[in-house]
């Protein structure tokens, strides 16, 4: 009987606690001017190496605190899923987020719609806030960066949950150098043009 005692230790001591569920995403976003505004794309991976769904995705926030700095126009939403603009506490301190949730929120939820593991769903928004702005540090609180995010398994608040911060697409940096790298060709194109011209005499 001690013997079978013993190995059960040993058995537990090799076996090890069980893996948790987890997710894992890859997320990422672009800005395109439509004239007026810009026009926000957001794509979410729920990566092959998750072990769960994606119910929620609430961008530009944290619990407490909404990151964006106006409201957006516009909010586009995949199939099924249903888009709040959130800005909780209303003050003048805090920011605006956007909060999908698939089927809705409450008994709505339809855990059918939710991103399975290896599959993405795209997300939108029209803001008049630049990508500068967009992509950089928010304005609010201890200036996180704006594209902070989570998701959670289910319905806000339930399931597992991740904290992650959605990556611009190009980096704000290579959009900087390609604006100078126009500038430059510009610039060299006119400077041949003028040397070509004749000579008047």
């Amino acid at each position: 009987m001690k013997h079978f005692g013993l190995w059960a230790v040993v058995l537990i001591i090799l076996i090890g606690p069980a893996a948790r569920a987890a997710i894992i995403v890859d997320s990422t976003i672009s800005a395109q001017f439509n004239g007026t505004s810009y026009d926000y794309t957001i794509k979410l991976t729920n990566t092959a190496a998750s072990t769960v769904n994606i119910g929620t995705f609430w961008f530009a926030w944290i619990p407490g605190q909404d990151y964006l700095k106006t409201s957006p126009i516009s909010v586009t939403s995949p199939t099924g899923w249903v888009a709040a603009i959130t800005h909780v506490p209303n003050v003048a301190t805090n920011g605006y987020a956007i909060q999908w949730v698939a089927g809705g929120t409450g008994a709505a939820f339809n855990p059918g719609l939710a991103i399975t593991p290896g599959n993405s769903l795209t997300f939108g928004f029209q803001s008049t806030d630049t990508p500068a702005e967009v992509f950089g540090n928010s304005i609010f609180f201890n200036n996180p960066p704006v594209l902070t995010s989570f998701v959670y398994q289910g319905a806000p608040f339930s399931g597992e949950s991740l904290q992650f911060v959605v990556r611009a697409v190009p980096e704000p940096s290579s959009l900087a150098l390609a604006g100078f790298g126009a500038l430059g060709v510009a610039g060299a194109t006119w400077r041949r043009k003028r040397s070509r011209r004749p000579v008047e005499g």
